[in-house]
Order: C-alpha cells, then sequence, then structure tokens
C-alpha cells in the first residue's frame, strides 16, 4: 500500500489570484461601511426619534384646534348667517362616525391600519415595486398615522428628514394615542378639496348631507378625494373621482366589507352633488349686507380678536324671518317698477330698542357689496321735514294750532347771482300746519326753517336725532338737501316712534369665545327725553295724519302707521319712513346703475315720476305688514310726556280722550287738541279748557301730488281775501310773516334745559323757551351741565 506523496523538497506552490484577495477585502470593507452606515443611521434616527417628544406632545393642542368649529354669526331666531374660519372644517367625535366611513377610509388608505405600528415596511416595499415597474411615482407607503404626523406635526417639506420624522412620529404615535383616537384626528383634518377640511364638512360641501345619511357610493368617493382633492373632487373632474369611487368599493368588497349586493348598488347609483359650490371666503350664507356691516363692527370694536380662528360665536338682533319679508318687499317693488326705471332699492328695520330687525342694503350683494343702508348717503327730501317742524314746535317759534306763511319764496346766491325759486306752495297767504304737512307742501317748511334759523334745525338735528351727516345750513334743508344715510333716518325718527327718546341702532347682541367666556355684551342704548313729550305728541299725530289722509296713504294698510314721504329734485330719489307701535323702517328706491371700472361707480339718474308716496310707502307696507304681525306680542314703548318721566298706564284701563294742546284740560270744540291715552280715574279729575281760541278754518284736505320739485304744488289753504305775497328775496329784510294769533292766558316763558327739563343755565349747550301755566313752571337748575 502505497501513500501520500511527499512534497518536493524547494517545490514552490503556484500564487494565489490577487483579485479573489482583494474581492476579500472590499467585501469585508464595505460590510464595515455598511455596519457603520447602519450604525450611524441608527444613531441618527434614534437621536431624531428622542427629539420628537416635544412635538408629539402638541398633538392634543392641535386636536384641540380641529375640534373647535368656525366663528358663527347667528340670527336672533338662530339661523346662521356666516361661517367665517381660515379653513371650511366641522369637528366630529368618534363615536359618531359611522363605521362604513372609517372602513371606506382604511380601503382607500392604509388597508393594514388596524395591524401596524405607525409605520408599514410592507406597504413601503410595495410602493417601492410598483414605482419601479411604472418608472414614476404612482403609490405612497404612508400610513394614516404617518399622514396625521406629517400634516399636523411636521413641516410637510420633501426632504429626507422629514420623512424620518414622519415614520418617528408615527411609532411615538401609535404608543401613546388608540387607533379610535387616531382615526379621529386624522378624518378631521384631512383635506377633501373644494375648501372642505374634515369628513363631516366634506359630506355638507359636497353632498348637503350629515354623515350618517350619506350612502355607501358617497362615502366611497369621499374616502379617496384625500390623494388628489384639488384635481380629481366631483366638483372639477367627475369622470376621475368616480374612477377612486369604484377603486375603494373593490377593495372593500375583496376585504369583506361589504356585501356584493351592496357593491352592486354603489357602483350604480349615480353620483348627485350638491346644486352649487359653497360660498368662498368668510362664508357668507344669509342677509349679506347685514352680515358684512357686523363684521366692520367686530373689526372695530375687537382689533385683536382673531375671528378667523373659528370657535367665536355672534349672536346678532337680526330676525331672519323678518329679512325675508323686507328681501322679498325690496326685490318685488323693484320688479314691478323697473319699466319706471326703478333699479335700486334698499330698506332697514329696526325696533324702539334700536335693535336692527332686518336690513338690505341693495338688489345684488353680488353686483356691490356697497351698503347703501350704512354707507350710502342720499337726500332724503320731505322725509326731513318733520325735523324742522320739531325744531320750531320745541323752540316756541310755532304752535300746534298754528298757521304757517305760504308766500313764495326766491333766494338769490350772492356770489353766482343764481335765484332759486322753490315749487310747491307758494301762492301766497297762509294754511295750517296740519294741512301743510301732511300733504307736504314745500314753501311753508321752508317759511318755517327760516323763521326758526336754519342753523337751529342743523344743531338740532344733530343733538336730538342724532345726524352725523354734514348738514348745510340753509333755507333748503327743510327740503332734505343735506345727504344723510338710511340708518341715521332711522335713528332719527325713532324719536317719534318711542316718545321722546332716541334708539341708537345697532346688530350685535352678544360675542362668545371660543372657551365660552362672554366677550361683549351689548345692550340697547338710549338717550331719553331728548325731545319734549308734547312736541312728540303733535308730530305723531301729523304723521299719522300723512298715513290716513295725506301723502302717504298707500302705507295705510299697516295698522297704526305713521310717517313721511320724501322724494328729490328730478325723480331721483323716493323715501318713505315710518313706524309703528314697536318698528321703525326706512324705504328708499331709486335709478341708480353701477360700474365697477368707472369713477364714482354708482351714477344716479332719473325715474318716471316715482314718488316716495306712490312707491316707497307701498314697498313699506309690504314689508312693515308682515313684520308686524311677528312682533305683535311685544310690549309697546312708554310714550314720554314730559321731561323727565314716562306714562306706565294699564293699557287695559285708559281711554282716549281729546286734549287741548295749549291747557291740558279736555278739549272743547274750538280747542286746537291732540289725542290721548289716560287713565279713567283721571278723566274723571280732568276739567274742561276755559281758553278762548280763534276759530279755526276747515282746511281742505285732498290726495295732492307729493312734495316734488316739478310738480307746482298741492292745492294749499288760502283765503281768496288776502292778495299773493311777494317772493322772499334771502339776503333782503324778509317779508313779515303772517301773524299768529294765541290766547291770552296767565302763562309764563322758562328758558329749558332740554337734556334735563330743569331750568337751563349757561352751560347748557341746548336749550328752549317753554311756556307753563304759572305755578308748574320747573323751580330746580340743571345740575348735569356745570363748568
Amino acid at each position: 500500500m502505497t501513500g501520500p506523496t511527499p512534497p518536493v523538497k524547494g517545490r514552490k506552490l503556484p500564487p494565489r489570484n490577487p483579485w479573489i484577495r482583494r474581492f476579500k477585502r472590499a467585501l469585508w470593507a464595505s460590510f464595515a461601511l455598511l455596519l457603520g452606515m447602519f450604525i450611524a443611521f441608527g444613531a441618527y434616527v434614534w437621536v431624531i426619534f428622542n427629539s420628537l417628544d416635544a412635538k408629539v406632545a402638541l398633538l392634543p393642542k392641535k386636536q384641540a384646534d380641529l375640534r373647535r368649529r368656525p366663528t358663527e354669526i347667528l340670527s336672533a331666531d338662530g339661523v346662521v348667517l356666516c361661517r367665517l374660519a381660515t379653513e371650511m372644517r366641522e369637528p366630529v367625535s368618534y363615536p359618531d362616525i359611522p363605521k362604513r366611513i372609517i372602513d371606506a377610509t382604511i380601503a382607500a388608505e392604509d388597508i393594514r391600519f388596524n395591524e401596524h405600528s405607525g409605520v408599514d415596511l410592507t406597504a413601503i416595499v410595495r410602493a417601492i415595486w410598483i414605482n419601479l415597474r411604472s418608472g414614476s411615482a404612482r403609490q405612497g407607503g404612508s400610513t394614516i398615522t404617518q399622514q396625521v404626523a406629517k400634516r399636523l406635526l411636521t413641516t410637510g417639506d420633501r426632504t429626507f428628514r422629514r420623512k424620518i420624522e414622519d415614520a418617528c412620529l408615527a411609532l411615538q404615535i401609535e404608543r401613546k394615542y388608540s387607533k379610535e383616537q387616531i382615526m379621529e384626528i386624522y378624518l378631521n383634518q384631512v383635506y377633501y378639496g373644494s375648501q372642505a377640511y374634515g369628513v363631516k364638512a366634506a359630506a355638507e360641501v359636497y353632498f348637503g348631507r350629515p354623515l350618517d345619511e350619506l350612502s355607501l357610493s358617497q362615502t366611497a368617493l369621499l374616502a379617496r378625494l384625500p390623494r388628489r382633492p384639488s384635481d380629481e373632487n366631483p366638483f372639477v373632474n367627475m369622470e376621475a373621482a368616480k374612477a377612486n369611487r369604484d377603486v375603494v368599493l373593490q377593495i372593500m368588497l375583496e376585504e369583506n366589507m361589504i356585501e356584493p349586493d351592496d357593491f352592486d348598488r354603489a357602483m350604480k347609483e349615480r353620483v348627485r352633488l350638491v346644486s352649487a359650490k359653497p360660498i368662498r371666503g368668510i362664508g357668507i350664507k344669509h342677509s349679506p349686507y347685514f352680515v358684512t356691516w357686523i363684521l366692520e363692527a367686530l373689526r372695530d370694536r375687537f382689533p385683536n380678536e382673531d375671528y378667523a380662528r373659528g370657535g367665536y360665536k355672534v349672536y346678532t338682533t337680526l330676525n331672519y324671518k323678518a329679512q325675508v319679508e323686507v328681501e322679498d318687499a325690496v326685490a318685488a317693488t323693484i320688479r314691478r317698477n323697473r319699466h319706471r326705471r326703478v333699479t335700486e332699492g334698499a330698506m332697514v328695520v329696526i325696533d324702539t330698542n334700536g335693535e336692527v330687525v332686518a336690513m338690505v342694503g341693495g338688489l345684488d350683494f353680488g353686483r356691490s357689496q356697497y351698503n347703501i343702508i350704512t354707507q350710502g348717503h342720499r337726500q332724503p327730501g320731505s322725509s326731513f321735514k318733520p325735523f324742522v317742524y320739531a325744531t320750531a314746535l320745541e323752540l316756541g317759534t310755532i304752535q300746534p294750532n298754528s298757521s304757517v306763511s305760504n308766500a313764495p319764496i326766491a333766494y338769490r346766491d350772492p356770489s353766482s347771482g343764481h335765484v332759486w325759486r322753490p315749487k310747491g306752495g307758494g301762492r301766497g297767504g297762509s294754511m295750517s300746519l296740519r294741512s301743510a304737512f301732511i300733504n307736504s307742501v314745500n314753501i311753508p317748511a321752508i317759511h318755517v326753517n327760516i323763521d326758526v334759523g336754519p342753523e337751529n334745525v342743523a344743531r338740532f338735528a344733530k343733538d336730538v336725532f342724532g345726524f352725523r351727516s354734514e348738514l348745510f345750513p340753509g333755507p333748503a334743508l327743510a327740503l332734505g338737501s343735506s345727504a344723510v344715510s338710511p340708518l341715521e333716518m332711522a335713528q332719527a325718527y325713532s324719536v317719534f316712534a318711542t316718545g321722546g327718546n332716541r334708539a341708537t341702532p345697532y346688530g350685535i347682541r352678544r360675542v362668545v369665545g371660543p372657551e365660552g367666556t362672554i366677550v361683549a355684551d351689548f345692550r340697547p342704548l338710549i338717550a331719553p327725553n331728548v325731545l319734549s313729550g308734547g312736541t312728540v305728541e303733535t308730530l305723531r299725530d301729523l304723521m299719522r295724519g300723512v298715513v290716513t289722509s295725506g301723502t302717504g296713504r298707500a302705507a295705510g294698510s299697516v295698522r297704526n302707521a305713521s310717517g313721511k314721504t320724501g322724494t328729490t329734485n328730478s325723480y331721483q330719489d323716493a323715501w318713505f319712513c315710518g313706524f309703528t307701535d314697536n318698528l321703525i323702517g326706512i324705504a328708499w328706491v331709486a335709478n341708480a346703475t353701477y360700474d365697477p371700472d368707472s369713477t364714482p361707480a354708482w351714477k344716479y339718474g332719473r325715474m318716471d315720476g316715482v314718488m316716495g308716496g306712490k312707491v316707497s310707502a307701498v314697498m313699506w307696507a309690504n314689508a312693515i305688514g308682515p313684520v308686524q304681525r311677528m312682533f305683535d306680542g311685544r310690549p309697546k314703548p312708554a310714550m314720554n310726556t314730559g321731561d323727565a318721566q314716562m306714562l306706565t298706564q294699564d293699557v287695559g284701563d285708559t281711554i282716549r280722550i281729546r286734549v287741548c294742546s295749549e291747557s291740558g284740560l279736555r278739549a272743547r270744540r274750538s280747542c286746537p287738541s291732540v289725542r290721548r291715552a289716560m287713565g279713567r280715574d283721571q278723566v274723571a279729575e280732568l276739567g274742561r279748557c276755559d281758553l278762548r281760541h280763534p276759530r279755526q278754518r276747515q282746511v281742505r284736505e285732498s290726495d295732492p301730488d307729493p312734495e316734488q320739485d316739478p310738480d307746482p304744488g298741492p292745492p294749499e289753504d288760502t283765503d281768496p281775501s288776502d292778495a299773493p305775497a311777494p317772493p322772499i328775496a334771502w339776503g333782503d329784510p324778509p317779508a313779515k310773516p303772517p301773524t299768529v294769533r294765541r290766547p291770552t292766558v296767565d302763562n309764563v316763558s322758562v328758558e329749558i334745559c332740554v337734556e334735563t327739563g330743569l331750568r337751563a343755565t349757561t352751560y347748557c349747550r341746548l336749550k328752549r323757551l317753554q311756556k307753563f301755566r304759572r305755578g308748574s313752571e320747573p323751580l330746580d337748575t340743571c345740575h348735569v351741565h356745570r363748568p
């Protein structure tokens, strides 16, 4: 048996291949490098993981922000007028989310949601393989938890570090939150397109339904929207949205989430969206002119409050049912009179506390956001006359039974030499105050304005009636030559409606903050006793006469309506300003054209014979009538019977009697009188007037044309024996007005502070000379106005 051949001494082995040695070295080096990189990467991830604790701690605050509802502006009867937020979001709790929506979301976004711990490696590998095969990024591997982290806790930048942060945050979120909590956060924050954030908002935006009323087909369509919300939502691309819906339904069927019959019905169901896209921007739903006025008030009153973050509730005074009635009345009036060149209208209604019940600032908010009620300034025409007569009555220039001059007037402008000869009267002689007022005769109003002093009228208009617009104190002020806003007119007419108190219009009752705290509470702002009870009662009686037998008879269908018509030169503006027991309404129409490219954007033209008593009064009645029936249960305002007291008698135990306006006793046939409600016991103690009054001429109250300048004026009450008086040239000594005969009584005149009703001092800014029966005059001096 032979053994192995011993090696030959001195024989060398063949050399090893150097490439093998190099390959092994390279392999070991690569392994070491990869190991080092893996260790470094692990350390990098570990550092990032531990550095994100602070971000995860922010999630409860982010979650609370998601639950915050939009700021809501609500009407007094609970209708949401506006939702204000940077995002259209409707938060919903997990128990209120139907299971079908959760299943559809899992099928569309993360089929292994209930199995992974925040990061799904299987989904990542599958996404990489599909993307490599297709040559493009067709599928992602992010889980729902990673999307929550990306949208709420990271910047969303497309960087490697952000991807690592998303994964680390997802792992931490899964350790601290349940699957139900994560799903609730996701469904409340994800964007579904068309300004809808969160599944509840999406259901409202696309289908106008609550979550529990969505069909399976609608649920599947919504579930896929977060992938491409802007490009593939059904408002933009219906075919893509339906294809995505079908994909979700197929996955739900394969995963046994739905039955085959449900699948078939959902696939065949037609997609029915709401009729229009949601209003973008500030989210106004109703009453846009009123809402924009409220938003401006909020910005001015609370400049540091961020209402766009959501969570606020603004409770307003507007009654939505009343608003609809007023909107319909304005639109119908313009529609019926468009052939007469009526193209624009506006109306505001307030109650006797100053609460704005309804506001229509124009016909079409989409065309122009210019609010005529609050921003517009138009000449009020003869609807300004009550303030002229109120000033004259308050200062004692005229009495309720006075006759006023109807002599022609000519005003010569010293600078240009132009002579203004106003129309509407001017046939000479005189006429009763009542006839001049209810028939809206221009010339007597100008005479009264001249006699009392235009400066006093302008001062009274500001101090007593609350006007803030610039009023030029000239003779034409009596005809409403100075432009004012309809909201100012509403405030001014509140003095007559409330019996001498001035109610400032306001629209906000309460503002509640995100935490339920009351930011502000608003109450009526009433200036008491700005006008004496006697003057108020006389003007109320006159304005009631306008409706019953004067230029405003078209408003007579409204119970206890009183008011004044107004028409400006060339029929450019037509007004009716009136009030009832609880409401004040200002109605205005015009021929206005709007061109945003021109300056000014609004241009006003002539209407075809449209007058306040024929068109605006009808619009006022059509609006106020239904609103009045809504407010029938509200108490009537107390009436001011003096400068410092209010009437508070039981209405059920009162009667209305004629009272002499000079003596305050029961009127005889010859007395200038007003009707007044008094208690039965007071009437029994009230004696008969013993004054001797001059016999008043009987006035024929016809149905004249209104107060428009182009008309020569209605028939006035002139004594045929009186010769026509010559015109008065303004600047020259005026003709002496007709003497007003007054009875001789034991009266005393006292200068009274208008604001307190006490004897005026040198420091009182508003005074009037008032007559009292001797012994009844005030003895105390004003204690409010001091040096």
